[in-house]
């Protein structure tokens, strides 16, 4: 088995929440799966790999920005296992956060997660 590398654990998302490419031309919503206050996890339809270097991105519920612009770097990026289309799950860690930006990722992961009160 092998040992937990994260710093902050991640937590199942409770709702539809979306996340997004701030900017650019890549600006189609993502499926959240997971979060944590290190980072999240998504999946998206696609044969290859998103162009996600040194990329920002919004995070969604209802169509409703909850936090914007968090710096990102991807630490995996991988198919799953499909017959018909092809999905990938993407797994990246945060940047730097604003106090802001950490106040608002704090309350979206208390407020929409399976996050153990």
């Amino acid at each position: 088995m092998l040992a937990e590398r994260r710093r902050y654990p991640r937590f199942p998302v409770q709702k539809q929440a979306s996340v997004v490419v701030t900017g650019g031309d890549i600006s189609l919503p993502y499926h959240l799966i997971d979060i944590s206050e290190g980072g999240m996890a998504f999946c998206y339809l696609n044969a290859s790999p998103l162009p996600l270097t040194d990329s920002q991105m919004d995070i969604y519920l209802d169509k409703e920005l909850h936090v914007g612009r968090l710096t990102i770097t991807v630490v995996g990026d991988h198919k799953l296992a499909s017959d018909f289309i092809p999905t990938r799950h993407c797994s990246v860690r945060f940047g730097t956060l604003t106090p802001a930006q950490h106040q608002q990722l704090q309350a979206f992961i208390r407020c929409q997660t399976q996050a153990l009160q």
